[in-house]
């Protein structure tokens, strides 16, 4: 994870661990998030400090280099920099150090019974991973052969020099199928002109996916599964707030489930078998800072 602050633009990026990135903006020394970021961003001393839905922190230097983790799981690490040098620690005595090229790329790590090494391309892209436990080496190969676009990741070779993995691409960059050594696995992806998605699985069953743009994500609103020999028709729906969180959804059953959210996006009330006689609804209180339910009530229970 890494925070990008741009001062001159009022706008501080946060890179997730998953490549996502989510937007603050700052104004007057006041941080707001994008209506669909549901963690919290402050600014102490010169740290700045990130945390998420499920509260972990993670902790910032002014540099926007992650130095700290403070895990719901009660995990701590320490992170520090040396040059081209990670050191990772954390609560339990556990060690790690990471090498990073200038574009801070991982070149290798290194703790007390492990260590990898990487290579790239010239073009960056990562074409080789080997690690060793015990002094036994395991090499993985990563291959790129999209005609159409060469840093796209097109194949993956295990330690037993079987490929065991392959996918391939339209010419817009969009995945279109994914399937294991021989076959197995293998799912199939078609994008239709109405914006939904057709996807097909190794039994042949065929799904069709519909979308909607909420907050420049998208969002699935419909699933409909055709009937097969094997397999009934099912469809389900949903809807979604102004932010992007689910409002409703009703499975193939046609049961629907309702949701409601605090103005910090915390999830307030969720109805279940909404509309009938067997309506259940669960209620959560939360504390006014932190990310943590105080409060659960549900038919013939509130836990505390």
């Amino acid at each position: 994870m890494r925070l990008d602050i741009d001062l001159p633009r009022s706008t501080i990026y946060l890179t997730r661990e998953t490549g996502r990135l989510n937007t603050f903006s700052l104004n007057n020394g006041t941080i707001t998030a994008e209506a669909t970021e549901l963690g919290s961003l402050i600014k102490l001393d010169n740290r700045w400090i990130y945390s998420a839905k499920n509260n972990d922190q993670f902790i910032f230097n002014d540099r926007g280099a992650l130095i700290r983790q403070n895990l719901q799981s009660g995990v701590q690490r320490s992170i520090s920099y040396s040059q081209n040098k990670v050191f990772v620690t954390d609560n339990f005595g556990n060690s790690l150090e990471l090498t990073q090229d200038e574009n801070n790329q991982p070149l290798g790590f290194r703790s007390s019974s492990v260590e990898g090494r990487y290579d790239y391309s010239t073009s960056g892209q990562l074409i080789k991973s080997q690690v060793t436990l015990n002094g036994m080496s395991k090499t993985r190969l990563y291959h790129y052969e999209d005609e159409h676009n060469p840093r796209l990741l097109t194949g993956l070779t295990d330690e037993r020099g079987i490929r065991f993995a392959t996918w391939s691409y339209d010419d817009q960059g969009r995945a279109i199928s994914s399937e294991h050594a021989g076959g197995m696995e293998k799912i199939q992806i078609v994008y239709n002109n109405d914006g939904s998605t057709t996807v097909t699985n190794e039994l042949g069953k065929v799904t069709r996916y519909r979308f909607q743009n909420l907050q420049g994500l998208q969002r699935i609103i419909a699933i409909i599964g055709e009937p097969s020999v094997d397999c009934p028709s099912s469809n389900s729906s949903f809807t979604y707030t102004s932010r992007g969180q689910l409002a409703s959804k009703r499975d193939n059953n046609g049961n629907l489930t309702t949701y409601q959210y605090s103005a910090r996006g915390l999830e307030t009330s969720r109805t279940e078998a909404a509309g009938t006689a067997q309506a259940r609804t669960i209620t959560t209180d939360w504390h006014p800072t932190l990310f943590l339910p105080v409060q659960v009530s549900e038919p013939g229970r509130i836990t505390r």
